[in-house]
């Protein structure tokens, strides 16, 4: 499960954010840094930023994978198809 108060979000039952309403972040605008992943951005040199967005997809499909949370959150890695592979 998520550790909610390590990261100052409400978790609920199923270990997901009780910000989400359905698959959506229901406080998008005024989400922590934690969600925020421009603000996370720990790329690697030379990683294009599609290629980070694809590889924190990736391990977000793990760990909603290793604590058993609906499939519903992840995310369809083709959305970012139509992203420019700029750095």
């Amino acid at each position: 499960m998520l550790d909610g108060d390590r990261y100052g979000l409400p978790v609920k039952k199923d270990g997901s954010c009780a910000h989400l309403v359905g698959n959506l972040c229901s406080i998008h605008e005024d989400r922590p840094d934690i969600c925020r992943t421009e603000m996370m951005n720990h790329k690697k040199p030379g990683q294009t930023r599609k290629d980070y967005y694809i590889q924190s997809t990736k391990a977000c499909h793990l760990l909603i994978d290793l604590h058993e949370l609906d499939e519903n959150y992840k995310v369809d890695i083709s959305e970012y198809d139509s992203m420019e592979d700029d750095e």
